[in-house]
């Protein structure tokens, strides 16, 4: 099974690929949700590849397994560049943490948006979701899927100063896309809960930004101390005004700082 890839190409004067920069989305999304922004940001100077996760957008599911994260990684990388810069955003910033420790020297450099290396609150981890929020999504999901995603996306644009105007240009993109399948939602949320990368932090070795929305709902920006801990040589950054959604919400703030710390990499 390989999953929907969507490429962006660029070439330098000489007819060379320019260097590869891969996103991955987070739950509840897909690819299209940020392509016309990375290709307005970032296509002048990458080439850019974007990967609908399992079961999202035009990817086909992952078959439930004991090894579900392995398998998800797995078809992450099958599709991926050779090298290229990783960016991950929720879900996705998780995910991209694990192929990082797995296949450092395929990762040139790691951005994290958004995210966070536990998503779940548990022991002395506070500083995140609470895990009944994501109990209550997968009951809600066995009633009706469609009124699920239109909460999740209300919530991610919370404190956003324009949330009411960005989520009706959201609802549009929503109408038109394509509806995850409800195995895959349940999947993601099991990744959300159990995936803890707070232990392996440190042996990331390549240039690392962590970049938080200043008022993320899900991930509140107090969490810079505990990844300060965790991976003292990461660069961290808050995105003023930012919702978990900022690229969305805060564009070109998003994107710039992205920029300034690929180009010094």
């Amino acid at each position: 099974m390989k999953l929907n890839t969507i490429t962006i190409p660029s070439f330098d004067e000489n007819h060379q690929p320019k260097p590869n920069l891969t996103l991955i989305h987070g739950w509840a999304a897909e690819s299209r949700v940020w392509e016309g922004w990375a290709k307005e940001k970032f296509s002048a100077e990458y080439t850019i590849t974007l990967i609908d996760l399992p079961g999202f957008g035009d990817s086909e599911d992952i078959e439930k397994s004991p090894q579900l994260m392995d398998n998800w990684i797995k078809a992450l990388v099958d599709v991926m560049p050779q090298q290229t810069h990783l960016l991950g955003w929720s879900l996705g910033g998780l995910l991209a943490q694990q192929i990082a420790l797995r296949y450092p020297l395929r990762v040139q450099s790691l951005i994290c948006l958004a995210t966070t290396p536990r998503f779940t609150q548990n022991d002395g981890w506070q500083r995140s979701v609470s895990p009944q929020i994501i109990s209550d999504f997968i009951q809600a999901m066995s009633i009706e899927v469609s009124g699920v995603l239109k909460k999740f996306w209300r919530l991610q644009l919370q404190g956003a100063e324009n949330a009411r105007a960005l989520m009706k240009e959201l609802g549009k993109h929503m109408a038109n896309r394509t509806v995850p399948t409800f195995n895959a939602l349940n999947q993601g949320l099991i990744l959300l809960i159990e995936m803890d990368n707070r232990q392996q932090l440190h042996e990331l070795k390549m240039p690392t930004l962590w970049l938080l929305g200043e008022n993320d709902p899900l991930i509140p920006q107090e969490i810079r101390s505990n990844l300060h801990d965790l991976q003292p040589n990461a660069q961290i950054e808050v995105i003023p005004g930012g919702s978990h959604i900022p690229f969305f919400s805060q564009p070109d703030e998003t994107a710039d700082y992205i920029l300034n710390f690929l180009r010094q990499h």
